[in-house]
C-alpha cells in the first residue's frame, strides 16, 4: 500500500461523515434569516400602515380646510352668481349690473350671505369628494389603465357623487341664504344657517312625518349629484391629467408654479362643463314646489337654451379662483402634513 494512503481514506471519510452535519448548520442559518427577513418585513409592513391611517384622515382633513378657506374667500362671487342664476327674465343682467345692485339695496355685508352654510357645505361635500378621489382611483385601477384619464374622470365623478348625495342639504341651506331678500328689511329666510336645517326639516314633516322632513332637506339631490360628477371629474381629474401632461412635457416640477397653472387650467374646464347643471340646481333648491323636469321645460321656452350659462361670467370667476385657491392650499396642506402631492 502506498505510504500515506490510509491516513488520506480516513480523512476523506472523516469529511464525509461530516457532510449532513454542515448541511443541517446551513439550512439552519438559512432558516434563521428567512425569519429575521419575515419578521423586518412584517415590522415594515405594520409601520407603513401606522404611517398610511393617519395619512387616510390628514387628507380629508386637508380637503376640507383648504375648500372651506376658498369657499370664505369667493364667497362674494357666489352669491352674485346665485343671484344671477335665478333671475327669470330672458334678458340677463351683468355680474356687474347684480352685484352693485345688492351693495346699493342691501349693502356691502350682502357679499358674505350665506358664508356659514358655504363652508359648512364644503367641509362635507369638499371633504368627501377631493378625500376619496385617490382611494377611487386605486380602486378603478383594476378595471382601466391606473395612469390613464378615463380612471381619473371615473374617480371623479364617483367622489363627486358620493360627496354631493351625503352633503345636499348644507347645499339647500347655502342657496336659500344666498337668494334674494324682500325689501325692505332684506332679512334672511332663517334665523341662521344652523337654525335652517331644523326649520327647513319641520316645514316637510308637518305634513309626511318622518320620511317628509328628510326630503325636503334632500331637495335637488338630483340635479346636485349630477353637477358634481360633472364638476368634480373635470375639475380634480383634469387637474391630475394636466398636472402629468406639464411635467412630463414642460419638465415642470412639483411646486406652486405647477399647481398653480394646472389648477388654472382645470378651472375653466370645470366651470364650461357644469355651469348647466348648476343653473338647474340652484333653480330646484330656490323653487319649493316645481320638480327640475317642469323647470328645465320652462326655463328653456320662457328664457331660451342660452339661460342655462347665466352667471357664467360670475362662475367661472368664482369656480376658476375657488378651484386655484382650493388646490393649491390642498397640495400645500399635504406637504405640510407629510403626505406625497396629488
Amino acid at each position: 500500500m502506498v505510504p500515506g494512503t490510509t491516513k488520506a481514506v480516513k480523512m476523506a471519510l472523516n469529511d464525509r461523515s461530516r457532510i449532513p452535519s454542515d448541511a443541517m448548520e446551513e439550512e439552519e442559518v438559512a432558516a434563521e434569516q428567512v425569519s429575521k427577513l419575515q419578521d423586518a418585513i412584517s415590522k415594515k409592513d405594520a409601520k407603513a400602515i401606522e404611517q398610511i391611517q393617519p395619512h387616510i384622515g390628514l387628507t380629508f382633513l386637508s380637503a376640507g380646510l383648504a375648500n372651506a378657506m376658498s369657499a370664505a374667500s369667493t364667497n362674494w362671487a357666489d352669491v352674485t352668481k346665485v343671484r344671477q342664476q335665478l333671475e327669470m327674465q330672458r334678458k340677463r343682467r351683468s355680474f356687474l349690473a347684480v352685484g352693485s345692485s345688492m351693495i346699493r339695496e342691501e349693502g356691502l355685508r350682502s357679499m358674505a350671505n350665506g358664508v356659514t352654510a358655504s363652508c359648512l357645505r364644503e367641509m362635507t361635500y369638499s371633504t368627501i369628494r377631493m378625500g376619496a378621489y385617490e382611494n377611487f382611483k386605486e380602486l378603478y385601477s383594476s378595471i382601466v389603465e391606473p395612469s390613464s384619464f378615463a380612471n381619473k374622470l371615473l374617480a371623479g365623478a364617483t367622489s363627486g357623487a358620493l360627496g354631493a348625495a351625503i352633503s345636499t342639504p348644507t347645499d339647500l341651506v347655502k342657496v336659500r341664504m344666498q337668494a334674494p331678500r324682500k325689501a325692505p328689511d332684506f332679512r334672511p329666510p332663517y334665523k341662521n344657517s344652523c337654525a335652517a336645517f331644523a326649520e327647513i326639516y319641520k316645514q316637510g314633516a308637518v305634513s309626511e312625518g318622518f320620511k317628509g322632513g328628510l326630503n325636503n332637506l334632500y331637495r335637488g339631490t338630483t340635479p346636485n349629484i349630477i353637477r358634481a360628477c360633472i364638476l368634480t371629474s373635470t375639475q380634480i381629474g383634469s387637474y391630475d391629467e394636466i398636472k402629468g401632461f406639464f411635467k412630463r412635457n414642460l419638465q415642470m416640477q412639483e411646486g406652486t408654479g405647477l399647481h398653480f397653472s394646472s389648477s388654472m387650467v382645470a378651472g375653466l374646464f370645470c366651470s364650461l362643463a357644469s355651469q348647466p347643471v348648476d343653473v338647474i340646481k340652484v333653480r330646484v333648491m330656490q323653487d319649493r314646489s316645481a320638480n327640475a323636469v317642469s323647470l328645465v321645460t320652462s326655463l328653456l321656452k320662457n328664457e331660451g337654451p342660452m339661460a342655462l350659462y347665466k352667471g357664467f361670467g360670475m362662475c367661472w370667476a368664482r369656480l376658476g379662483t375657488h378651484t386655484v385657491i382650493s388646490l393649491v392650499l390642498f397640495e400645500r396642506l399635504r406637504s405640510l402634513f407629510g403626505i406625497k402631492p396629488l
